[in-house]
């Protein structure tokens, strides 16, 4: 017996590690029941320059399977991963070899459309399949799984938004893009292209005179933009809502990615509609 179990290979499934909340919810969407995906980049870190723990850089070691944007997102990484290893998945890379609608670099929030999301996972299966054919029905069955799903979320929310296509409504950053084009949506205005660059006095003065002509009343925030300070830009009373791009107080779950963008569009219905 104790001969039998030591020619026994010791079996471990591939680890998967994600740089950021939204692409760790999209990994466990396929992984779910094998393994569950470890997170880099913490709460409240910024993904442009995180200053990542021993223990965050270890899980970056340690995985089989890295799962991150690009450089235009996690600018620190690109010093820490080989983009051209079969080890590392640069979601950016998939969207544009799929042939989908891709914004300038000034907006890296690419899960954020579910039409990117199902290239993301589909190309994380098909990886996992290769590292461990062992659990290849558990993981094609859990993207199969996922696209259902994300039927089902694309028919909520364009049910949500149906009626809100001519309304008008502004960002702070310029973050909704990828959601924007998925779902007719477009902002009026954004304060700035770059969370890290501040608006000058022109620039508001455009805004404000786009906010008046428009009669723009919702206005969207990221947890990172003090709404108190920003009331004084826009010049005018405005429903504020904040949304969190990151997703960073959602469980890790199967169902987290698609409650995660279900949510995300009930605060923006609301903000626009009111």
């Amino acid at each position: 017996m104790l001969q039998t179990l030591a020619s026994c290979e010791v079996y471990a499934q591939p680890q998967v590690s994600a740089s950021i909340k939204p692409l760790q919810m999209i990994a466990l969407a396929i992984t779910e029941g094998v393994s569950e995906p470890t997170l880099i980049i913490g709460a409240g870190q910024d993904p442009h320059h995180p200053a990542l723990k021993p223990s965050e850089r270890q899980k970056l070691a340690d995985a089989d399977l890295v799962l991150w944007v690009g450089p235009s997102l996690e600018t620190a990484f690109t010093q820490l991963l080989d983009r051209n290893s079969s080890a590392v998945i640069t979601a950016y890379d998939l969207i544009v070899e799929a042939g989908l609608a891709t914004t300038d670099s000034n907006d890296a929030h690419i899960w954020l459309s579910t039409e990117n999301s199902r290239v993301i996972a589909q190309a994380l299966t098909a990886k996992l399949v290769e590292l461990d054919v062992l659990n290849q029905e558990v993981y094609e069955k859990n993207l199969a799984d996922f696209f259902v799903a994300l039927d089902l979320l694309d028919n909520d929310i364009e049910n949500l938004l149906s009626d809100l296509s001519n309304n008008f409504f502004a960002v702070y950053h310029n973050a909704f893009t990828y959601y924007e084009n998925q779902f007719a949506l477009q902002h009026v205005a954004s304060f700035t292209n770059n969370e890290e660059v501040q608006p000058g006095i022109r620039k508001i003065m455009e805004i404000r005179e786009i906010l008046s002509a428009f009669e723009v009343s919702c206005l969207l925030l990221e947890p990172a933009n003090n709404a108190d300070e920003i009331r004084q830009l826009t010049g005018r009373e405005m429903n504020m809502v904040t949304i969190d791009v990151l997703g960073a107080a959602y469980p890790l779950t199967k169902i987290a990615y698609t409650d995660f963008m279900r949510d995300m569009s009930e605060l923006i219905m609301r903000c626009i509609e009111e």
